[in-house]
């Protein structure tokens, strides 16, 4: 039984895979050392395989950690009969929904974020491992829905049915892992049979809405930054520092235009008004940010448009991002030896942008070869969709692709610049225990489809 499934794997797939491991080992590694200018010129002179010896071991090993416990769970879906998953999907969404309830009760918080629970020494990400179970219990819910999915309200149903999970997510508030919800849900339903154009159009018109709360944002966040402004440079003038009013000409405009002098007596008239307005537009700000995504989501998912408008605040990761690929040239700096990785300018670089540790130090070469390793993941994951013997299968394949391709895509796409930047991690590659096992489970998914293409006999 072992050997005739061993004998059907996909081997190009797990080549890839498994050159991808091995070099996100080797990155991960030399992401995490940090140097002195001393130390990195020592480093700088020595070998390549002297180099791999200075490696920070202590995160590499926990990954190698990680990866077998992702090989162990992908050999027991691989094992499994993918029609057996089936029977217990709803249990599975169920289980899920549970999970994610418990973590806004129990979860433990870190950076801001309520996304893990802890088991003894040990603690996992619920929302990781939930994109696996919703493309296992949702290809279930579509197969049995198959030529039922043509008109806007046939498709509610399933908008609900992933809705769920996702808004208990964006509760912790954990927005990256929504979106790849929402890029599983539409990769499935296109795959399912959903027409094409309304799913154009739901997209389009989620496009509208997502511009249409930047706009209203604008609207309510700018009036709130000027007025605490202004009450700040009026503060300081009536303390004697009339040097703000004299460098604000909108402010001095202002004050003449509302019948006020630079005296102390007008101005902290003027104050008292600025006061009584800004508790309105201040009031109206913390209402939108209740009802939609808090401030530094926002300005997240858009400073990537301008970071330099904030170089030292909310724009300085996509700006060093840029600096460290843009420096690695064609060849790189070589294995520890990127400066803005290892004078730590380069945040989270061993999770979030460790695609930009590739840019450095192997240049547009080391890049090249990951992002070939990644098309020969997704190609063969297409084509196992493609050779899939039933619906309920050509799913499963289906969603796992659709997950692996938006976590490549927004992951390189925020380290280079082009697009928001949501905390995704890249897959198979960037450092993390419960992102690498999902990932290497779905993996397992996908190779359980591509044995099962004909109806194995044992």
């Amino acid at each position: 039984m072992y050997s005739r499934l061993v004998k059907s794997l996909d081997y190009p797939l797990l080549t890839a895979a498994l050159i991808l491991l091995l070099f996100s080992l080797v990155t991960i590694g030399s992401a995490t050392m940090e140097f002195t200018d001393a130390s990195l010129e020592q480093i700088q002179g020595m070998n390549i395989l002297v180099r791999l010896l200075h490696l920070d071991y202590y995160f590499v090993i926990r990954q190698i950690g990680w990866i077998i416990m992702g090989i162990i769970a992908a050999m027991a879906l691989i094992y499994i009969d993918y029609e057996d998953m089936a029977k217990y999907s709803r249990h599975l969404y169920v289980i899920n929904l549970a999970i994610l309830l418990a973590v806004i009760f129990v979860g433990h918080t870190a950076l801001g974020a309520q996304r893990w629970i802890y088991i003894g020494p040990f603690s996992f990400q619920p929302s990781e491992f939930s994109k696996l179970i919703i493309v296992i219990s949702f290809a279930d819910f579509l197969s049995k829905r198959k030529g039922r999915l043509n008109t806007i309200w046939e498709l509610i149903p399933c908008f609900m049915y992933v809705g769920i999970p996702m808004l208990l997510i964006l509760k912790q508030p954990d927005l990256g892992t929504s979106l790849v919800l929402v890029a599983i849900m539409f990769g499935m339903l296109y795959a399912a049979g959903a027409r094409l154009s309304i799913l154009l159009g739901i997209i389009s018109l989620g496009l509208v809405m997502a511009f249409s709360i930047y706009a209203f944002h604008d609207m309510v966040h700018q009036p709130d930054i000027k007025t605490q402004e202004r009450i700040s440079h009026v503060t300081r003038a009536i303390d004697g520092g009339d040097w703000y009013l004299r460098n604000d000409p909108d402010l001095q405009r202002d004050i003449k235009e509302k019948g006020f002098t630079n005296s102390a007596k007008d101005l902290n008239q003027y104050l008292n008004q600025l006061k009584e307005g800004h508790q309105g537009i201040k009031n109206s700000h913390e209402r939108f940010h209740k009802y939609t995504l808090k401030e530094y989501q926002m300005t997240r998912l858009t400073i990537f448009v301008n970071p330099e408008s904030d170089l030292l605040g909310a724009g300085y990761h996509v700006w060093q991002s840029r600096i460290a690929i843009g420096s690695g040239g064609i060849t790189g700096k070589g294995l520890l030896g990127g400066t803005q990785s290892h004078y730590t300018f380069l945040p989270i670089r061993h999770t979030d942008f460790i695609f930009s540790v590739v840019g450095e130090e192997f240049g547009f070469i080391g890049v090249t070869v990951l992002l070939g390793l990644f098309f020969i993941v997704i190609c063969r994951g297409v084509r196992i969709i493609a050779l899939a013997r039933d619906h309920y299968g050509m799913l499963l394949a289906a969603g796992v692709v659709s997950m692996f391709s938006f976590h490549i895509f927004l992951n390189i796409g925020m380290t280079a610049g082009i697009a928001p930047v949501t905390g995704i991690p890249l897959t198979l590659f960037s450092y993390g225990g419960s992102n690498m096992i999902m990932n290497l489970a779905g993996l397992g998914v996908l190779l359980n489809v591509y044995v099962r293409r004909q109806k194995l006999i044992f």
